[in-house]
């Protein structure tokens, strides 16, 4: 080959060989370095430096004597069950390390306060979870007390609100079918239907007020319909494929997959803040399902789930849409703070909006990068179409008492179980503020939703919400002092992760057209203050309690205006 080149081609030939097989081999080593540094995160620290969360028992059913077999909570997670559960499940430690049977590792978070607004609070779990069917498995519980097997359906992966729970139906629908739902409109706040990818993007749903009732039947969700109406009967189908592009074409009460036949779907079915006294379902139990084949015969429920079974999902947790690794790895970048969080150090910053997350990763991590062009509301983490979201990342490096604050908006009251037509007036249906691990575990700590809040909203309108850990928690952060607070969490939740790492998440749920200052209004990136104005919640750090409770009581809480506006 290099035999009719004169010697100096053949030294400049050889010459670029070397090069390139160097270069070859320099990535060849990149490569090999870079994977064994990524198989080195998300590793199970014993739970050092993380703060302890309460012992995760599982409350007995009423009336049934604690089972004197039951396996100590800080025994081994890989060897044993919990005793008296619906679902089983390793026992997590007494830190909150528990290991899935599929070999996922999870650092629990702390059980919160109950409020009397909780769905799954202790009293009524047993309960809870004994509602349900082949098709629609037992309801997403909370974590704590609650939690079973982090791969079971039992804890929320999904980053989901305290003051809904939901059921997840997985399945496949053959060529030329259809599922036929048919069930009651439940006694409850927001309700809804939304089919997702397997990787936990939304793709179509239908919402309360846009179901037609069946014929004689009447819709309490709409406008002038008392709530306790009757008979409320409903039915939905769910099909293959996309909808008509012409909206005025698309058959009523229809969800659609948004792909070919056998392809797997899940859906949710979300349900918000049912009237106090009914459980999770709002009193109405869960809907039926069919299969309708391409010969018109409808299956029973029954034979329904064999026909359109999705092998490993059905019953089993929404997969974790982030790779525990990846957030370690992306955190452990040269240039990240060495708590392993993406905080940042500020006094008072607005919360941002949360479009996808190809855009929160860029962004997060990369933010030299320009990330507009991928601010794209298509979601993602299982997420509500109806709803749109605000965030903040925390860290205990820079604080350990943060408030959040902001306008309220006006939002209807359901929970006393106020027959009268639901308020359509109100700026939006549901309001609330969260706190939660890394998107890579998506656990949910604590939640305040509205009519939590509602009570403690100053003269002028304002909300104050105070987060810190129990053991911080100013004597002042309570409702009796003009303020609520929640729980910030233990971390990350990730084995080996950071103990540093908080969230905040504020959700605006079916917000009124004529409402324009909520986070659907926010239409590109940094655009937050001039969508929402005063309805913007900005999160404010307040270092540690002495400077909290330095306040008084009541809170002077237009102190964090100020604040805010300087």
């Amino acid at each position: 080959m290099l035999a009719g080149l004169s010697g100096i081609e053949r030294c400049l030939v050889k010459t670029v060989f070397r090069v390139i097989l160097g270069f070859l081999a320099l990535l060849i080593l990149s490569g090999v370095a870079l994977t064994v540094w990524f198989k080195g995160q998300a590793k199970d620290d014993g739970g050092a430096n993380r703060p302890k969360s309460a012992a995760y028992t599982w409350a007995q059913p009423e009336g049934k004597a604690a089972d004197p077999k039951a396996v100590p909570v800080d025994d081994d997670p890989k060897a044993h069950s919990l005793p008296n559960t619906p679902r089983g499940g390793p026992v997590p430690r007494a830190d909150g390390f528990v290991m899935g049977s599929l070999g996922t590792g999870n650092m629990l978070t702390p059980m919160p306060p109950e409020r009397v607004t909780d769905i799954a609070r202790k009293d009524n779990v047993h309960k809870a979870v004994a509602i349900k069917t082949c098709f629609w498995p037992g309801p997403r519980l909370r974590s704590g007390y609650y939690t079973t097997d982090p791969d079971d359906y039992g804890i929320e992966n999904q980053i989901p609100d305290i003051g809904n729970t939901f059921s997840t139906a997985w399945f496949s629908i053959p060529v030329g079918g259809k599922i036929v739902l048919t069930g009651e409109f439940p006694h409850m706040r927001h309700w809804s239907y939304v089919t997702y990818s397997v990787d936990g993007v939304p793709r179509d749903g239908i919402a309360d007020t846009e179901i037609e009732p069946d014929a004689g039947s009447v819709n309490p969700f709409r406008d002038g319909v008392r709530r306790d109406a009757m008979p409320r009967k409903y039915t939905i189908t769910v099909v293959n494929g996309n909808p008509p592009a012409d909206k005025a074409a698309r058959p009523k009460n229809t969800v659609y997959t948004l792909s070919e036949p056998g392809t797997p779907t899940g859906m949710h079915m979300r349900n918000y803040i049912p009237d106090q006294g009914l459980d999770w379902t709002g009193g109405v139990g869960l809907p039926k399902a069919s299969l309708v084949g391409a010969d018109g015969k409808a299956m029973s429920e029954q034979d329904t789930c064999v026909a359109t079974d999705v092998p490993h999902k059905r019953g089993k947790q929404s997969p974790i849409t982030v790779s525990p690794k990846l957030w370690m790895a992306l955190n452990s970048l040269p240039w990240r703070p060495v708590d392993r969080t993406p905080a940042s150090n500020f006094e008072v910053t607005p919360m941002e909006k949360f479009y996808n997350r190809e855009h929160l990763l860029l962004k997060t991590f990369f933010p030299i990068i320009p990330s507009g062009g991928l601010a794209v509301e298509k979601g993602g983490f299982w997420s509500n179409p109806v709803t749109r979201y605000g965030f903040t990342y925390l860290s205990q490096a820079y604080g350990s008492v943060y408030v959040a604050h902001g306008k309220m908006p006006s939002t209807p009251s359901t929970f006393n179980g106020d027959p009268t037509p639901m308020k359509q007036d109100a700026d939006m249906r549901y309001w609330s503020m969260c706190t939660s691990t890394a998107p890579a575990i998506g656990n949910t700590v604590d939640c305040v939703h509205d009519e939590n809040v509602r009570p403690i909203v100053d003269a002028r309108g304002y909300f104050s919400v105070v987060v810190s850990r129990a053991s911080d928690r100013p004597n002042n952060a309570n409702a009796k002092c003009g303020v609520e607070w929640i729980e910030y969490g233990n971390g990350d939740g990730i084995p080996g992760g950071s103990a540093d790492y908080g969230s905040l998440i504020n959700r605006h749920t079916v917000v009124n057209p004529a409402f324009k200052n909520s986070w659907f209004d926010v239409s590109a990136s940094n655009s937050e203050k001039q969508a929402m104005g005063d309805y913007l919640p900005y999160v404010i750090n307040m270092h540690d309690k002495a400077k909290f409770e330095a306040l008084g009581c009541p809170v002077d809480t237009g102190k964090f205006t100020a604040m805010v506006k300087r």
